[in-house]
């Protein structure tokens, strides 16, 4: 696995948003390939990079207003990055709903963090819909063909000039806020943790991450996320939660590395099937134990290392 620069991310008076797009541009000229890849969708860096701006210019011509709280639910880290970068760059704040959240736990978080509009998953829309019929939410953006909902495609499309909003102080303005205590994180603790992130993990370009937003809290999916697109790395997201999911998204896209919880990385390392590819590096969430690490070692040839 390449070093990354973990300067790369790092840059001072700039918004998280910004920070990311001005990487990915400069990835877009260097890099081949996906930055972002779902099962049934692949993004590549320039093409992120353009529907980001037209997406953030749609919100605001559809009434979202600087300061207002936009929620995002969903699955997939195409949907995620798109999501959670549009909303910022409309300079509105981005509140991250866990995937799997019921429709009434949803409900009340969407409450909670004063969300005033919504950006959901297709898959996942029934429950998104349902949760914001019981609260404050005004608006409903989908990715998808949603019943009910403006498509995310809408927001894409050309229309007159909104202006550009109020450049967010980094170091006071959030750059996310957490559904379940309403707690605000800001651009420049974003671009720290981004940072931190970056020398930690070592990501570089041509790297293959397999992550599922199940397996983390909300702010490091979207900053292992954003450590993709900043690196030149690309981010491959796990559909579901559980280890053969984990384990075909790995070995269908050739990943270098991939988060696992304990649990999981325990069913990987005594997994009675073979294996047939060595080299990757299991980020684990919290303290694996020394029989599992050993066993993943000495079966498959994949290392173990803490994600933080």
């Amino acid at each position: 696995m390449r070093q990354a620069s973990p300067a790369t991310p790092m840059a001072a008076g700039t918004t998280i948003t910004e920070a990311v797009l001005d990487a990915v541009r400069v990835n877009a000229a260097r890099c081949g390939g996906a930055a972002l890849v779902d099962p049934t969708r692949e993004l590549g860096y320039a093409a992120f990079a353009d529907e980001v701006t037209a997406a953030a210019d749609g919100l605001r011509r559809h009434g979202v207003r600087p300061g207002d709280v936009g929620a995002v639910h969903v699955t997939g880290v195409c949907e995620l990055a798109l999501a959670v970068h549009a909303v910022s760059a409309s300079g509105a704040v981005p509140a991250l709903l866990p995937p799997d959240v019921k429709a009434a736990e949803a409900a009340a978080l969407l409450n909670q963090c004063g969300a005033r509009f919504l950006l959901a998953g297709e898959d996942i829309a029934a429950r998104s819909l349902a949760a914001a019929e019981r609260s404050y939410v005004r608006q409903i953006f989908a990715f998808g063909d949603v019943p009910g909902t403006t498509p995310f495609g809408r927001l894409l499309e050309p229309g007159p000039d909104v202006g550009v909003p109020p450049s967010p102080d980094p170091l006071r303005d959030p750059a996310l806020r957490l559904c379940a205590s309403s707690e605000e994180i800001t651009h420049a603790d974003r671009l720290a943790d981004l940072y931190r992130l970056g020398g930690a993990l070592g990501l570089g370009r041509g790297d293959v991450l397999a992550l599922s937003g199940r397996d983390v809290p909300a702010p490091t999916w979207i900053g292992l996320t954003d450590l993709c697109l900043t690196q030149g790395a690309t981010a491959v997201g796990v559909p579901g939660p559980g280890t053969r999911e984990l384990l075909e998204a790995i070995l269908d896209r050739g990943a270098t590395a991939a988060v696992v919880t304990p649990a999981k990385l325990r069913a990987i390392a005594f997994d009675h099937g073979r294996i047939p590819v060595t080299g990757v590096r299991l980020l684990v969430t919290d303290a694996p134990s020394a029989e599992a690490v050993r066993t993943c070692r000495n079966r498959h040839g994949w290392t173990v290392s803490p994600l933080s």
